[in-house]
């Protein structure tokens, strides 16, 4: 036999005369209500604005920032620029990022603005069975969520496609409970939407399936017209933007990126463990003990609420390659489930049904193990709100000069190689169309070739090349290419193998780039080491440094002899005790560089930054550098250009670049 509670009419309300919370769903107390969701949403609203445009970005942003960017430039999504999320997604953020400046916190407040529609879409979907009780729980529990928080503070797909899911499964519990086919109408094209924005949201197809055949009309009839519609949405918006671009870009990239990277149950579950872990096992508690209150209570209403979330994290198992950003998408499932969950407790509760009091034994442990591991969620939403967007460890200051660097050596309407697209983006700089996503993925999957690199590069005649990761350099065709038409003219210090280089083309005048390089340098010299490497001249970007804090230094090299050797050049910084606090060592002979090759008159820019550690005692240091022969592993001896030499019988190995002082 079929248990499907029923709240008596007596208890359809939400807040007594006096404005005590009770219970129910119909006739509420509006006012109070309407006050309770206000707060939700103003607090979740300061959650994802406080410090948007702070901080730098990732791989995927920057990919984002330079997809919006080329459509500012008249370029389409899928048709012309390559966007492998959906065809949907840049359409949706473009609007927001256009009328607030076109920035990379534009296109963040386009996410945060979605991701809140969600927040207000779980809301609702929870309310439907849970009342408003049960819709507040929702959307707090979402607006809480960390991974949640930091999904809608950064410019991704998740969150904007959750929107609309979130949304259809809302429409279809709705079918469910009225009959009414206009619901399911709503729902496919809500559904279509979210997949073409991205495809990972295909879980709600589960709960949208299920409330559409235990709804009035019991039987296959209603899924098929959910199903119908949908297919018509994806099918029409394909076809208007590209079949065979869309094919490529969504369908063969999936399969052809799956098959490169691999699929383990054993990572996935462990990546989820190590990203959904901030959410705390409360959550995930307090979901499982309503889950099954719902199905004690309203099997057949609470069968789609339950259905989801075990869907969606199925989905992500299943998933490969699997990323961090992609846990969110069992969030939305989980926060509605445990709000419905408690909504129809606290109703049955109230009207001391059996279901209610069962339902407050399944749910008081949850409650209370949610409630204690609280503070550790907060803190980890206080964490992601204080620093603005995670930068994945990137050094802005890196960026930030090598965004001037672009500027500074091309012009507006000139294109751009470069592996990490943000910073083109924040210089202001497109790159060719198809190579927006130049992601490790797409290259393990060979959509993305050396020799794809090249051709593009050479038809849109791209003036400058920026290496900032390895993912490039492994592509033959590319480094032929690259080899062949551009020169290294700066270097960024990433460990003494892999720098960090800006190429210029061969064909380009030597002395008007090294001149507009030279803006950077503040102090010229010429400071000979080992007569084969001249110190040009140099800049320390600062002279007080705090603890936790960094230091960048830029070099101006020149050969001024043939080098037999791989120099290294190690950059120190020296306390009043005499120990060495920071120091950072760069290969000029690194990848695509070739110091032995330089003829006498080569010349090459370095950046370096150090890093102060939090242990560094007050005081004046020293901030030197000197040139290593890594062959003989020995300094080379200043020949030439330090005031010393004049002063001291031994011979000098390090000139010291500045005096610095530490607070």
């Amino acid at each position: 036999m079929q248990t499907d509670f029923r709240v008596p009419s007596s208890t359809f309300r939400v807040f007594t005369s006096r404005g005590t919370l009770s219970s129910g769903v119909g006739a509420a107390s509006w006012p109070v209500e309407t006050l309770v969701l206000g707060v939700i949403l103003v607090g979740a609203t300061f959650m994802r604005l406080v410090r948007l445009g702070n901080g730098g970005g990732d791989l995927d942003e920057g990919i984002r920032g330079m997809q919006l960017l080329l459509m500012s430039a008249g370029y389409r999504p899928v048709a012309e620029i390559y966007s492998s999320q959906g065809p949907l997604l840049l359409d949706l953020l473009y609007p927001v990022y256009h009328l607030f400046g076109e920035t990379l916190g534009a296109a963040r407040l386009a996410v945060a603005l979605y991701s809140l529609i969600g927040i207000l879409g779980a809301y609702w979907v929870a309310r439907l069975l849970g009342g408003p009780i049960g819709g507040a729980t929702a959307a707090a529990l979402l607006a809480l969520s960390p991974t949640y928080l930091r999904n809608s503070r950064q410019a991704l797909a998740e969150a904007p496609a959750l929107a609309p899911a979130i949304l259809a499964v809302g429409a279809a519990v709705a079918y469910q409970r009225s009959g009414r086919r206009a619901w399911l109408l709503l729902s496919g094209v809500l559904l279509g939407v979210a997949l073409l924005i991205k495809p990972i949201v295909v879980a709600a197809v589960v709960p949208i399936a299920v409330a559409a055949y235990l709804g009035p009309r019991r039987g296959a009839g209603p899924v098929l017209l959910v199903g119908a519609v949908t297919a018509a949405v994806v099918v029409g918006i394909v076809l208007l933007t590209g079949l065979p671009a869309v094919f490529n870009q969504m369908v063969e990239y999936r399969l052809r990126s799956r098959e490169a990277s691999g699929w383990e149950l054993r990572e996935n579950w462990k990546l989820l463990q190590a990203t959904l872990g901030r959410d705390g096992l409360g959550l995930f508690a307090l979901a499982i003990g309503s889950g099954l209150a719902l199905l004690t209570a309203s099997p057949r209403r609470g069968l789609p609420f339950v259905l989801w979330p075990l869907a969606s994290l199925g989905l992500l198992l299943a998933y490969a390659p699997l990323f961090p950003k992609h846990a969110v998408v069992v969030l939305p499932p989980l926060a509605v489930a445990a709000g419905a969950g408690a909504g129809l407790v606290w109703r049955a509760a109230r009207a001391r049904r059996w279901q209610g009091m069962l339902g407050l034994v399944l749910l008081a442990g949850p409650a209370l193990f949610y409630l204690w591991s609280a503070p550790a969620v907060l803190a980890w939403d206080a964490r992601l709100m204080s620093f603005g967007p995670s930068t994945e460890g990137e050094r802005f200051a890196e960026s930030a000069d090598a965004a001037r660097t672009i500027a500074t050596l091309t012009t507006r309407g000139q294109f751009v190689i470069t592996d990490h697209p943000y910073l083109a983006f924040l210089a202001q700089r497109l790159v060719p169309p198809e190579l927006a996503d130049p992601s490790k993925t797409r290259v393990r999957a060979r959509e993305l070739t050396g020799e794809d690199i090249a051709a593009s590069g050479e038809a849109y005649d791209a003036r400058l090349v920026v290496l900032w990761g390895d993912r490039l350099r492994t592509l033959r065709g590319f480094t032929a290419w690259l080899d062949r038409t551009f020169l290294p003219v700066k270097v960024y210090a990433r460990g003494p193998d892999s720098p960090r280089v800006v190429y210029a083309r061969r064909d380009a005048d030597s002395s008007v780039v090294r001149s507009a390089l030279q803006d950077s340098i503040r102090t010229p010299s010429a400071v000979d080491f080992g007569n084969a490497l001249r110190l040009s001249g140099y800049s320390v970007d600062r002279e007080e440094l705090a603890r936790n804090g960094d230091v960048g230094v830029a070099y101006e090299w020149e050969a001024v002899g043939r080098a037999s050797v791989d120099y290294h050049i190690l950059t120190e910084l020296r306390g009043p005790d005499g120990q060495v606090w920071a120091a950072e060592e760069l290969s000029l002979g690194g990848r695509s560089i070739g110091v032995t090759d330089w003829q006498p008159g080569r010349w090459l820019f370095q950046a370096s930054t150090l890093e102060i550690p939090a242990e560094a005692p007050s005081g004046e240091y020293v901030l030197s550098v000197g040139v290593h022969d890594s062959r003989a592993r020995a300094e080379l001896a200043i020949t030439a250009g330090d005031p010393r030499l004049g002063s001291r019988s031994e011979p000098l190995h390090r000139f010291d670049v500045a005096r610095v002082r530490v607070r």
